[in-house]
């Protein structure tokens, strides 16, 4: 195998691939990178058996072939490189690197030994815009738990019904909702959770110049490609809860408030907030007109009065300050309709202009 490219070329291969390495895997083949070299283009990829990313740049290849270099190793060399042509060699499971009058030699592993990545058979298929995607991820992705002995609640639930694409992420203390409208003259559906990791994974990836992402599924694996990336993972077994029967149909209290004040007062309050047990929690108390945040704490004290618009009633609740300042960083309105049914009911907040998103967040009881 013998190729010319550029740096950046490579850059961009190692980088797009690189997350998908295996830290922890039995199996060393896994702490490479395959490159394959065919026609005029480099193809790199990289799996850990949960989730594998492929990618391919322009390349001049003279001699076609396959390598897998040690992930790590060749990335930091990469990015040592100079801005010029590279020349990629492979012999005997030796990659070496050539530029000016200059060589690098490293220790690949064998190719043979690599797990391909697979690609569906017979999968149900969408396409939407990834500007819609990208916003539907970073609207939800942070409502996955982290603890792993419940890994249904590790990934987040993505549903596809009719011309409905829903993200719904929770780890039981809250709940995040996304929709979005999607062609799908066809009716297919789909219901997967996908790995919160995955879903990040693709976040970092897309760009804004990817104009369409394509979502195919099997009944265990799902891939997204999008540009010049085909990224696949498993899917989550088990069942997801009911997150329909969680979100409150009606509220006594309707606060219309700003994003702004609310965000940068809870911040303030939550400074405050930790006592010595780690508990960041805030009472809220939404009266007529104002609501008001009173704190005292071995720390100091605090007064946070913010003024609102309320129908119903007056309404006293504790919250975990985090839990707030996550979804109100990432609502995009500048106001919010606050729905809550006393202190022992959930909260779910609905961006003023957009009916498509709600956010649920559990109450903290306190003495």
């Amino acid at each position: 195998m013998k190729i010319f490219c550029s740096k950046d070329a490579l850059l961009s291969g190692v980088n797009s691939v690189q997350r998908a390495v295996s830290s922890k895997n039995t199996l060393p083949v896994l702490q490479g990178i395959l490159i394959i070299a065919l026609e005029q283009s480099l193809q790199f990829a990289a799996t850990d058996l949960e989730m594998g990313i492929r990618c391919e740049v322009p390349a001049q290849v003279s001699e076609e072939g396959t390598m897998v270099v040690p992930a790590k190793l060749f990335t930091e060399v990469v990015r040592k490189l100079p801005d010029t042509t590279i020349t990629l060699e492979e012999r005997d499971k030796s990659i070496i690197i050539c530029y000016y009058q200059s060589e690098i030699i490293l220790n690949g592993y064998d190719p043979e030994e690599f797990p391909l990545l697979p690609d569906l058979m017979d999968p149900i298929s969408f396409t939407l815009p990834t500007t819609i995607f990208k916003d539907m991820i970073r609207q939800t992705i942070f409502s996955c738990s982290i603890e792993e002995n419940r890994p249904v609640f590790t990934g987040t639930l993505l549903q596809i019904e009719g011309s409905n694409i829903r993200l719904v992420a929770t780890d039981t203390h809250r709940l995040a909702y996304s929709i979005a409208e999607i062609p799908n003259p066809e009716e297919l559906q789909f219901s997967g959770i996908i790995p919160a990791r995955t879903l990040s994974e693709i976040y970092r990836l897309l760009r804004d110049e990817d104009e369409d992402l394509t979502i195919s599924s099997s009944n265990t694996q799902v891939v997204f490609q999008f540009g010049a990336i085909y990224l696949i993972s498993r899917l989550i077994d088990g069942q997801f809860p009911n997150y329909k029967q969680v979100i409150p149909q009606t509220c006594e209290t309707k606060v219309n408030l700003s994003v702004k004040s609310f965000l940068e007062a809870v911040e303030r309050a939550s400074l405050l907030s930790h006592d010595k047990n780690g508990a960041n929690i805030i009472r809220i108390n939404v009266e007529k007109t104002d609501l008001k945040i009173d704190l005292t704490s071995e720390l100091g004290k605090i007064s946070e009065q913010i003024g609102i618009e309320t129908e119903g009633k007056d309404v006293i609740i504790a919250f975990n300050a985090k839990f707030l300042i996550d979804a109100l960083k990432i609502i995009d309105s500048d106001q919010i309709i606050f729905e809550l049914s006393g202190p022992f009911s959930p909260g779910v907040m609905r961006p003023l202009d957009n009916p498509n998103y709600l956010y649920l967040v559990l109450p903290v009881r306190t003495s």
